[in-house]
């Protein structure tokens, strides 16, 4: 019989991976979405966001929540990560890879996973996907380089390419039924009206999370971004439906 020493210790907090490889899929606004998720839930979290090119998710949060910009491209990058998540022990660590980022997570993977067991925290990976095929085809790749280590996997289908039934490349591939078949899920990110996006973003000194910018709908004259009723109803209806789809994850995720 195992003494208590020896028992398995409970799962640290995660490590929320949002991946994707391929640029313009919408990578860093589907972490956006999760971590205006997690903000909005009350989930103690900190952002590390890799792409110091155009960092789109730190900006948004940098009020919100702990926020580190670390150039994951090199390796003294992830050594700052590693700092981070020992420093932010109680915090979900969301991490944002920034495009093209395939051989430089393949050649620290094994240093990066090694380093999240070693800090008892699980991986959760987000795949973000648009309908061409390398969105799949860097998914297989990136499989083979992360293997059994993460502690769930998620596709998300990003509807700004299309309605979900026109995502058939993803949904009769190989890929999709080895994926799923080891355990991995499948969820849709939906679209945001362009009048409503235009707004939240036309000044970089005044961006801010989803749930910050949106209003009830009484205090419409209140937006900080001009937001008419209908661009404010779009922002709240928006935001509802994306939640939810990562409230059903919730349990899945650990989080």
């Amino acid at each position: 019989m195992a003494t208590n020493s020896e028992k398995k210790k409970p799962a640290g907090k995660p490590v929320e991976l949002f991946h994707g490889d391929k640029g313009g899929v919408g990578k860093s606004w589907t972490c956006s979405v999760f971590t205006d998720w997690l903000v909005k839930r009350k989930v103690p979290a900190a952002l590390v966001d890799g792409d110091t090119r155009n960092p789109d998710v730190s900006r948004m949060f940098g009020d919100s929540i702990p926020v580190i910009n670390s150039n994951l491209r090199v390796h003294e990058g992830w050594m700052d990560l590693t700092d981070f998540m020992i420093a932010k022990p109680d915090d979900s660590i969301i991490v944002s890879l920034p495009a093209g980022i395939g051989g430089d997570f393949k050649r620290e993977s094994a240093r990066f996973f090694e380093t999240c067991a070693m800090l008892n925290r699980p991986v959760n990976m987000y795949w973000v996907i648009n309908r061409l095929p390398d969105s799949i085809n860097l998914l297989a790749e990136a499989m083979n380089v992360v293997g059994d280590r993460l502690h769930s996997k998620i596709v998300v289908k990003n509807l700004f390419f299309g309605d979900e039934d026109k995502f058939s490349r993803w949904d009769n591939s190989e890929t999709r039924k080895k994926f799923e078949a080891s355990g991995g899920r499948t969820i849709c990110l939906s679209e945001l009206h362009e009048r409503t996006v235009d707004k939240l973003f036309a000044d970089n000194e005044n961006v801010m999370p989803f749930s910050t910018a949106v209003v009830p709908v009484q205090d419409v004259s209140k937006s900080a971004h001009k937001l008419t009723p209908s661009e404010n109803m779009e922002l709240l209806m928006w935001l509802q439906e994306n939640h939810r789809q990562f409230d059903q994850l919730q349990e899945a995720l650990g989080t």
